[in-house]
């Protein structure tokens, strides 16, 4: 099966998820204006920016 996680956005909190866990980063991109990359070794959010 297929290893998945949450993160929460760093600028309102919601819920951003599932996330397949793969080497490597991905982003996302949330209604609240904020991107965000995601270490998916980490589990956690990296770098953000408010669009």
């Amino acid at each position: 099966m297929t290893e998945t996680f949450d993160v929460e956005c760093p600028g309102c909190g919601e819920t951003k998820g599932p996330i397949t866990t793969h080497p490597g980063t991905v982003g996302i991109h949330c209604s609240c204006g904020v991107s965000s990359s995601v270490d998916i070794e980490a589990q956690e959010i990296g770098d953000w920016w408010e669009r």
